[in-house]
């Protein structure tokens, strides 16, 4: 009877850890796939426009005010953002190769995009799952 009820236990155990394993792995494609939703793609604009007069030394400098409670939108390019997507999407339907494969293209293609961290995360838990 004893071993009986340690056997039940440790399959139990096991059972808990496996759905908490893969409530791991969905959670965080979703935190991805929502942060991704909030992105705002920056569009090109071919207007081209004069100003007049100058006054005062040239500023470079773009001062982004803060407004208390509310997050800076991150602006990608709207390429940058469809390349990341479509990676995600392999990565949400179990396509671990395809994802893989479109994770490096984007790292490569964009190494300096904001996105770039999430990009080698998602890279590190699909190596990781392999």
């Amino acid at each position: 009877m004893k071993s009986f009820l340690i056997t039940c236990l440790a399959v139990f155990m096991a059972l808990s850890m496996s759905y908490a394993e893969e409530k791991d792995q969905e959670g965080f494609w979703s935190k991805i796939k929502s942060k991704i939703e909030t992105i705002t793609p920056k569009k090109k604009t071919t207007v081209t426009t004069a100003v007049g007069g100058v006054r005062g030394a040239q500023d470079e400098s773009t001062n982004v005010l803060y407004w208390k409670g509310k997050e800076i939108d991150e602006e990608v390019e709207a390429d940058e953002l469809d390349k990341f997507k479509c990676a995600l999407e392999y990565a949400i339907e179990g396509n671990t190769e395809e994802s893989l494969k479109h994770f490096d293209d984007f790292l490569a293609k964009y190494p300096k995009s904001p996105l770039r961290e999430d990009a080698v995360k998602a890279v590190e838990k699909l190596r990781a799952g392999e």
